[in-house]
């Protein structure tokens, strides 16, 4: 049975926010909502990107949190959700991952078809940033919710339904292929059991016993509560504990 663990839990608290907007929780309350989710191995961060909402001072007052005295850092961990670059490179990058002093890296693509217009294009590009970052990348451990972005394309109109038989099949084998070459770990971070194709590409990755890691992507402590529905998700479909990543130290 898969010990229930959360690495993509979002400290909210520091963001860049209008007066009138909810403070969000600190890392403290999204620890204290993991817990009460069921989660044994927590991970807090938040955003690295060129957004002016999440600006890298914000990144260092979440690390002075997570390393003050009194934070219950038992079983819980820093990290940082890094958007990706073409090149494979993220906006952390190993200077950054060294001054927060963080445990980790997730390196995720973030998009929307104000950015990139076709649902073609957005797919071919997030293919690019994810391989590049499994070839080239070692500050990256871990790849974020691959094609988690697609459902924008559906808000804004450009497709009738978001599913993962519009992603090219090469891409997908590429993906599988590199991360059980490199031993990087793939994240399930999105709800899409009822999409055959989703369905598929988890069934590869548990026979190619690749690396895996679930994450809550939760901005608000409710949210928290995904990780369990996952990780079930996960046992029903036979995951092995022993590809399931975790941190030492």
């Amino acid at each position: 049975m898969l010990i229930q663990s959360d690495y993509h839990i979002h400290a909210s608290f520091y963001r860049v926010k209008r007066e009138t907007d909810d403070p969000g929780p600190t890392a403290a309350e999204q620890v204290a909502a993991a817990r009460a989710a069921g989660s044994v191995y927590v991970g807090v961060l938040e955003h690295c990107n060129a957004s002016s909402k999440h600006p890298f001072y914000c990144l260092e007052e979440l690390s002075n949190e997570y390393y003050s005295p009194g934070f219950p850092a038992e079983n819980v961990f820093l990290g940082v959700e890094a958007d990706l670059n073409d090149d494979g490179s993220d906006f952390c990058g190993q200077a950054g991952r060294e001054k927060l002093q963080l445990h980790y890296v997730t390196g995720s693509v973030h998009c929307s078809p104000e950015k990139i217009s076709s649902i073609e294009e957005y797919l071919a590009w997030e293919h690019r940033c994810i391989i590049n970052a499994l070839k080239y990348n070692p500050n990256v451990d871990i790849i974020g919710h691959p094609f988690g972005e697609g459902k924008r394309w559906v808000k804004s109109g450009d497709i009738a339904c978001w599913h993962w038989g519009l992603i090219p099949e090469n891409y997908l084998e590429d993906i599988l292929h590199l991360a059980s070459e490199t031993g990087k770990a793939l994240e399930i971070n999105r709800g899409d059991f009822d999409d055959p194709v989703y369905m598929d590409f988890l069934r590869k990755m548990r026979d190619s016993n690749i690396i895996f890691e679930v994450g809550s992507d939760a901005h608000i402590p409710g949210n928290c509560v995904k990780a369990a529905v996952r990780t079930q998700k996960l046992d029903e479909l036979g995951f092995k504990k022993e590809n399931h990543w975790r941190i030492h130290r």
